[in-house]
């Protein structure tokens, strides 16, 4: 993630729950499905990610 928005600081954490364009293609950040699976308590933020996405998909 860092390297795809060229930003040593960027953090998932922060990033998540919006849009942003990098390098002209619209982005959504989520956390990886395996950190997921390794602290089960980012499930229901994992899930919102994905719903939001598909809303943003059904919105074009």
């Amino acid at each position: 993630m860092q390297w795809f928005f060229l930003d040593l600081e960027a953090e998932v954490r922060e990033l998540r729950g919006s849009w942003h364009t990098v390098r002209e293609i619209g982005t959504r950040v989520s956390y990886h499905p395996l950190a997921v699976r390794r602290r089960p308590n980012l499930r229901s933020r994992f899930l919102e990610d994905w719903r939001a996405l598909g809303e943003g998909f059904r919105g074009k």
